[in-house]
């Protein structure tokens, strides 16, 4: 089949879905940008009152890489390093977690309760972090606390929520109405 202008139907629509896929990863990206950015805001802000900025990004740093010590290679004139370490990785997970709650609102739009499936992404997702700081050694935290992981994850999360309402105002709108119709 043709579309009219010489182009298989086939093609036409190939293309279309790959725009349509290009912008969801892009919007993804930029959404987990967006929690990435409010988490780390969050830890400089917690890190700086406690006198220490950077300190978080450099703990799970050091943490990450293996030192023997991870709370004195925080500390450490190197501590750069472990900073941009862990940054790399933060941002890393939060661009994927960006792209998949990108495209469960994508699919949300389509069939609303699908938002469901988002909010329990956010409640695993949660739970995960929050289980993973609890489970740390208390020593290789130092003075990192679940609850203010937790809470970081919690501004992430209304963070991207925010930017991912404002593109898709539908989306909640959808969801309640999905409820009243079955």
């Amino acid at each position: 089949m043709y579309d009219g202008n010489g182009r298989g139907t086939h093609a036409a629509t190939l293309g279309h879905v790959h725009g349509r896929e290009q912008g969801v990863l892009v919007e993804g990206v930029v959404t987990g940008l967006l929690g990435a950015a409010a988490v780390a805001l969050w830890f400089l802000v917690v890190d700086t009152i406690m006198g220490r900025p950077l300190h978080t990004p450099a703990l799970l740093g050091a943490l990450v890489s293996g030192a023997g010590d991870p709370m004195a290679a925080a500390e450490t004139a190197d501590r750069t390093r472990f900073v941009l370490l862990y940054t790399m990785l933060h941002v890393g997970a939060f661009a994927v977690l960006g792209v998949v709650a990108t495209l469960l609102v994508h699919r949300a739009e389509r069939t609303p309760s699908l938002l469901a499936l988002l909010l329990l992404l956010f409640a695993a997702v949660e739970v995960a972090f929050t289980a993973f700081v609890a489970l740390l050694e208390v020593s290789a935290l130092g003075d990192v606390a679940w609850y203010q992981v937790a809470a970081g994850n919690v501004v992430a999360a209304v963070t991207m929520g925010w930017w991912l309402r404002r593109n898709h105002p539908g989306v909640i709108t959808g969801f309640g109405g999905s409820w009243a119709d079955e």
